[in-house]
């Protein structure tokens, strides 16, 4: 078993098995007796078809206790990210309950509305301070949306930086004035920057309450920026070797290895050297087992071809190498019952 740790990610692109893969390692972490929150954050939601979640249940963590999860000491939780629930928490803690209640806002915590990312990081930060878990395994966006999740501290920074440091100044000085002077004080600030001519332009096409719910937004959250200031510190900890565990997943498909390679190169600022490169849905083992007969040339045909492919994949590993720990191989499930998935391949990470 390879040793798990405080944060394990697995990140890949689409269609390659990320999803029951990171769904088989928390099992196989619970069924050793580990404490485990599973968090998906893609938006596909593959997880919910696999574990058999709700919907009306998105941004709450679920305890697993069906028949498939009876576990002796270990224990397996699943959350499906929601981003509006984890706005309502962090408002709820700064004690701001309508700062973030903002049709702008609602619009950028919508799925690849521009913050999904951010909240997400948010959402773990919040239960690796109080979820009391072994291991919190995180299930990632897909390809591009994966190197977006990556960079969620820079949008962070960026959104915080000197261009908007008068206006937070502003809005945290005088809370107490009426709405109206708020907003002559805000466009005085903003005709320094540059921007009256476009809030002009947005206001006469989206009506007159334009510049008065982006006024709520930006102070919603100014109040509220202790929560994203202190998801920057997870970000940095994903860079230690001893605080996470990187899996990269491909399948055993030549352009989804290169996909792959791609993505490796995009997030290799963020990636540790003690990382594991994952080739799933390896045929291996059943062609090692099967051996056509030779005057049926179709079949010896088919039967090279595919060895050849897998081989051409596992060189691709070996010679990346040396930027992985390890690279791991699963085999093709020969099944359409997801729990059968999760379950051959839990066994496999022994």
């Amino acid at each position: 078993m390879i040793p798990s740790k405080k944060i394990e990610l697995f990140c890949g692109t689409g269609g390659v098995g990320k999803t029951t893969l990171a769904t088989s390692r928390a099992y196989s972490l619970a069924k050793s007796g580990k404490k485990v929150l599973l968090i998906t954050i893609d938006p596909a939601r593959r997880l919910k078809q696999i574990l058999g979640i709700k919907d009306d249940n998105a941004g709450e963590v679920s305890t697993l206790t069906g028949e498939d999860f009876q576990f002796e000491n270990g224990q397996l939780d699943a959350l499906l990210m929601n981003p509006k629930t984890t706005l309502k928490r962090m408002a709820k803690l700064s004690q701001e309950g309508s700062s973030l209640d903002n049709p702008i806002v609602n619009i950028l915590t919508k799925p690849y509305g521009g913050m999904n990312e951010i909240m997400a990081i948010i959402e773990v930060q919040h239960h690796l301070k109080t979820g009391g878990y072994d291991t919190i395994i995180l299930d990632t966006p897909p390809g591009k949306h994966f190197i977006d999740f990556l960079q969620s501290s820079q949008k962070i920074n960026q959104f915080f930086d000197k261009s908007f440091v008068d206006i937070f100044k502003y809005f945290g000085k005088r809370f107490s004035k009426s709405k109206e002077e708020q907003k002559s004080g805000f466009l005085s600030l903003i005709v320094k920057s540059g921007i009256k001519k476009l809030l002009s332009y947005l206001e006469k096409v989206t009506g007159e309450s334009f510049v008065d719910e982006f006024i709520d937004a930006i102070s919603g959250l100014y109040l509220n920026r202790s929560s994203f200031t202190e998801a920057l510190v997870f970000q940095e900890d994903l860079k230690k070797a001893d605080y996470s565990n990187w899996f990269l997943v491909t399948s055993v498909d030549q352009r989804k290895a290169h996909e792959a390679t791609d993505l490796q190169q995009n997030a290799e600022n963020f990636m540790h050297k003690d990382s594991f490169l994952v080739v799933n849905r390896s045929l291996t083992p059943y062609l090692e087992n099967w051996q056509p007969d030779a005057s049926h040339k179709g079949l010896v045909h088919l039967h090279s071809s595919m060895k050849a492919r897998e081989n051409t994949i596992k060189d691709m590993g070996a010679k990346r190498l040396n930027q992985y720990k390890e690279v791991l191989y699963f085999p093709e499930v020969l099944d359409i019952e997801p729990m059968t998935h999760v379950k051959n391949l839990a066994s496999s990470w022994k």
